[in-house]
């Protein structure tokens, strides 16, 4: 196997590893050492890079201070080679040079141990009169398209620069391996070029001449170079809007950075895709574990609904949360959509009782301009925002039958009409739909259509009311708290004994969502930095203790209220007091004596 098709070989391998290809235009054994140590697949020997290291602009290649490929015979051979181990160096070859032939440049490359050529000095970066006199004396583009046509016969890997689609095409043609669309010189640093092509126009240029190529020639390798591509970040804007494999750099790797740097930067640009994979692969499980944290708890309950999400979370069926408000369905449903494949396209959620009915077809199908008094412009429904990911229709009960028979078709066929419009649009969207009232009885009524109940409901997920799982109410206190912490700058530390207790008896009808919000009261009227019971603002019948108009304890507490309850509550309003007996007595509405022998009986001291 000659050096072209073991180089072959290797980039692409590189490429099915989802790598991009990095080559570096280098001008001296240093910078050889560091690029092959920051990753790169192949170097270049051009003269371009040894006038750099000489601290000379690039554009020197172009003049004739030396024969170039004698130049880069001697520096090539002498520190490229020798200190590329494995990495193919590739000559950058004068192809219009005159004092030598095609043929024995060729030559001479192969026996200095060089694996392949690039047509560089090359008349892609002249133009004008000097250009035209060239070309008009045959030692224009046409002679490079000639050397690398030879090269690639005697079996030498080729990579050329072309500055539009017909170059492209003519190089693709004579048998080069890798098309490097040559955008100019880069742009950078101190002494780099200060003007050039935006980075939107040399996406158009790159584009022409990838699809001229592959057109004609499709499977090349195809890089790009120079112009105003000199980071990372760059490249990958060209990597998605192109089909650009890779990057060869000259003046990013050897003059904007430091050689010290070389490695480094080398390594950014060769890791650069791969480290942002990782990156929102790892963002990904971090929203994926942050929407289970926010579904708290540990009893039988909650560990059933955890595994009842974790089996449909991966699964393209339509689901139906139901349950209490307050208890959490919509965290259920984010829990399935961003631990599902659709977890990276859009979530779009869109309350159905929130909006008019009269409104809300536009709102899930859009509309097109003039459809209906108002419609000034085109607008896109939340339907088709939802292509790829999870549409949430929260409270479906409350939608109207005639919308209903609408969501049914574009569920059914996964398509729909814009109001005022003829054509349809295809859609591939997952529908989670949420309600707190019961839809089946709903379907018995003739209030909500049968075949829609269906369609929604291939798995329901209901979401347990807090009065259930009661056991779970220090774990979500705990939680809460902490969100409190950050949401009031109050450093709540814990709940009283008697507070928890009096969580503990409330019967919740408003579940999670008044759990929460009574913590949040009672965080931001209490005193100290422990909640106790007298700061719980609990109105229902399940409470423990309730202030009367005149901020007095009612003294009749409910018979399911504890001993250490009713210490607690006692010991608190005693604190408040400063400890004056008569003044606590009268706010817990008892007298002083009933004061005295409930001290007594609680073990209750001062000093406490």
């Amino acid at each position: 196997m000659n050096s072209r098709d073991v180089i072959a070989k290797s980039l692409a391998e590189n490429r099915a590893a989802n790598q991009p290809i990095i080559g570096v235009a280098v001008g001296s054994g240093l910078s050889a050492k560091q690029a092959i140590a920051g990753g790169a697949d192949f170097l270049l020997a051009l003269n371009a890079g040894r006038f750099r290291m000489a601290g000379i602009s690039s554009l020197a290649a172009l003049l004739p201070y030396a024969n170039s490929n004698e130049m880069v015979l001697d520096f090539g051979s002498r520190e490229i080679v020798p200190r590329a181990g494995a990495k193919p160096v590739i000559f950058g070859a004068c192809a219009t040079d005159v004092t030598i032939n095609q043929d024995a440049l060729i030559a001479k490359i192969l026996g200095r141990g060089f694996r392949g050529v690039n047509n560089f000095p090359t008349v892609g970066l002249i133009d004008g009169t000097v250009r035209q006199a060239l070309e008009d004396c045959g030692l224009g583009f046409q002679r490079e398209v000639e050397f690398i046509a030879k090269a690639a016969k005697a079996g030498l890997f080729t990579v050329a620069f072309v500055f539009d689609e017909h170059q492209g095409e003519a190089m693709a043609a004579a048998g080069a391996d890798i098309i490097c669309a040559h955008l100019g010189l880069t742009v950078g640093g101190k002494t780099g070029a200060k003007h050039a092509m935006s980075l939107e126009s040399g996406v158009q240029l790159v584009n022409r001449i990838f699809t001229a190529v592959d057109r004609l020639y499709p499977g090349k390798i195809k890089l790009i170079y120079g112009g105003p591509v000199s980071t990372p970040e760059q490249t990958e804007y060209f990597y998605a809007n192109t089909g650009a494999m890779g990057y060869i750099g000259g003046s990013s790797f050897e003059r904007i950075p430091a050689e010290t740097t070389i490695e480094e930067v080398t390594g950014k640009f060769k890791n650069f895709i791969r480290l942002k994979r990782e990156n929102e692969s790892l963002r990904r499980e971090l929203l994926k574990k942050k929407v289970f944290d926010e579904i708290v708890g540990q009893s039988r309950l909650m560990q059933d609904l955890y595994e009842t999400v974790s089996k449909v979370a991966d699964k393209n069926v339509n689901v139906l949360v139901a349950g209490e408000s307050g208890t959490g369905k919509e965290l259920v449903v984010r829990a399935i959509h961003y631990n599902s494949p659709r977890g990276s396209q859009p979530f779009i959620k869109v309350n159905c009782a929130s909006i008019p009915d009269t409104l809300l077809e536009s709102e899930l199908f859009g509309h097109e301009k003039g459809s209906f008094t108002g419609a000034t412009s085109t607008r896109v429904g939340l339907f088709e925002l939802a292509n790829h990911g999870t549409l949430f229709l929260d409270e479906i009960s409350e939608m109207s039958l005639r919308t209903q028979a609408k969501l049914l078709r574009a569920i059914q066929q996964q398509e729909f009409l814009r109001l005022g419009g003829t054509r349809p649009i295809t859609v591939d969207t997952r529908i989670i739909c949420a309600t707190n009232a019961d839809l089946y009885a709903a379907v018995t009524q003739g209030k909500f259509r049968e075949d829609l109940f269906y369609r929604i409901n291939v798995v329901t997920i209901r979401t347990p009311p807090l009065r259930q799982h009661k056991e779970d109410i220090p774990l979500l206190v705990n939680y809460f708290l902490e969100k409190i912490r950050d949401k009031f700058s109050r450093d709540i530390r814990r709940l009283s004994p008697a507070a928890l207790d009096a969580l503990m008896q409330h019967n919740w009808p408003g579940n999670v969502r008044e759990l929460e919000h009574v913590l949040e009261s009672a965080a931001i009227l209490c005193d100290g930095d422990v909640i106790t019971g007298g700061d719980l603002p609990l109105n229902s019948p399940g409470q423990l203790a309730a202030r009367s108009d005149n901020g007095a304890l009612l003294p009749n507490m409910p018979k399911t209220a504890t001993a250490s309850v009713e210490r607690q509550i006692i010991l608190g309003t005693l604190n408040q007091h400063a400890w004056h007996r008569q003044k606590t007595a009268q706010y817990l509405g008892i007298t002083r004596r009933t004061l005295l022998n409930k001290m007594k009986k609680y073990g209750i001291r001062e000093r406490e």
